[in-house]
């Protein structure tokens, strides 16, 4: 069967799918990009996604020319038509194409890409956790904007595999900020669980922010608040989040063992909690479905 994407108002052949050369994405990194998560073929905190989108693309200036609504359609058009049951949907808006100048061009029209990947995870690592390296931050500080412009956190990715971890958790003046491409979380041995405030530099991520209303709901006491390295090493136990692997629970730390250096209870217990999440999101979806096809 052959893979579908969306560019500009079309639905073609994924081989086929281009871009202009000159496109201001593809030159400048000009552009915003969303990941969302599908299970059993429901899209997951949809709304949540969109919003960020469009918060981002105003904080850089890009003008839309679709709505929510229309996002809503194309995602849902192409899960069916790539037959998605668990992966994720990649959506990227460039300010389109122009003349290659670093202002704005004057007129323009944004260039809006979306597909769709299948996603398995083995499930090793919810079972035996994972090992993080750190690294220094040297991202630009405007993180809190979800920019295509990755360099730093595709070579920190990949200085990570090459040691065989997971993630790299990124140090800034002297504090963990997030991973490469995840939220970060240590939990203390007073069961505190410690992830670091929104501000400009961290991503304020989607499974992030549901967690933390989880947690809250739970009675666990989260503290929004920056954490070091010995702070990190020195915890009951630690976690990263992220849309396309949920809570993943961490061991090791550079070359430093995570208490038993074994998965923690309450670890355990929170990621029981979110996939509780994905499932209610999953019974939501199919009601609301229902309800529309009576009505």
């Amino acid at each position: 069967m052959k893979k579908i994407t969306y560019i500009n108002d079309n639905y073609i052949n994924h081989n086929k799918a281009v871009v202009s050369v000159e496109d201001r994405g593809l030159l400048f990194s000009d552009s915003i990009y969303e990941l969302i998560s599908v299970f059993n073929s429901k899209i997951i905190d949809l709304n949540l996604h969109l919003k960020r989108l469009f918060i981002s693309l105003k904080k850089i200036k890009i003008k839309p020319n679709f709505s929510k609504k229309k996002i809503e359609t194309i995602l849902k058009k192409l899960i069916k038509y790539n037959s998605l049951k668990n992966g994720y949907i990649y959506i990227q808006v460039t300010r389109g194409t122009s003349e290659r100048k670093h202002e704005f061009p004057s007129n323009y029209k944004p260039t809006l890409i979306v597909f769709t990947k299948n996603l398995n995870i083995d499930e090793k690592i919810y079972k035996k956790g994972v090992k993080v390296i750190t690294l220094p931050d040297l991202r630009w500080l405007r993180r809190d904007i979800k920019s295509t412009s990755l360099l730093p956190n595709i070579l920190a990715k990949q200085n990570a595999f090459e040691k065989g971890a997971l993630e790299a958790w990124l140090i800034d003046d002297g504090y963990i900020t997030e991973g490469s491409a995840s939220n970060a979380w240590i939990i203390q041995n007073s069961n505190k669980i410690i992830t670091h405030p929104v501000n400009n530099k961290i991503l304020n991520g989607i499974t992030r922010q549901i967690l933390i209303k989880i947690l809250k709901k739970n009675n666990f006491l989260v503290i929004e608040k920056p954490f070091n390295l010995i702070q990190a090493k020195n915890s009951k136990e630690a976690f990263l989040t992220s849309s396309t692997m949920s809570v993943v629970p961490i061991i090791k730390i550079d070359n430093f063992y995570i208490s038993n250096g074994k998965p923690g209870e309450t670890t355990k217990k929170i990621i029981k909690l979110y996939n509780y999440h994905i499932n209610q999101e999953k019974i939501k979806k199919n009601l609301l479905n229902k309800e529309l096809k009576i009505a």
